[in-house]
């Protein structure tokens, strides 16, 4: 079986969601550092909803 090749849209969705996933995960544990665990947290929230927003926002389907 054949594996799809990975494509550049997917390359860069990804990548735009772990750079955003990244940076808020970043930022949760340097403002809430008392709280374990909201820096990886934060940044699998962000990164989906930055995935989610990206692959609206670059949809390649016709309307």
């Amino acid at each position: 079986m054949s594996r799809k090749p990975f494509t550049l849209r997917q390359a860069v969705l990804s990548g735009g969601a772990a750079a955003a996933g990244t940076s808020a995960g970043t930022i949760a544990e340097t403002i809430a550092s008392h709280v374990p665990g909201v820096g990886p947290l934060a940044t699998a929230v962000v990164a989906l909803w930055v995935l989610d927003k990206l692959h609206a926002l670059i949809d390649d389907t016709e309307s």
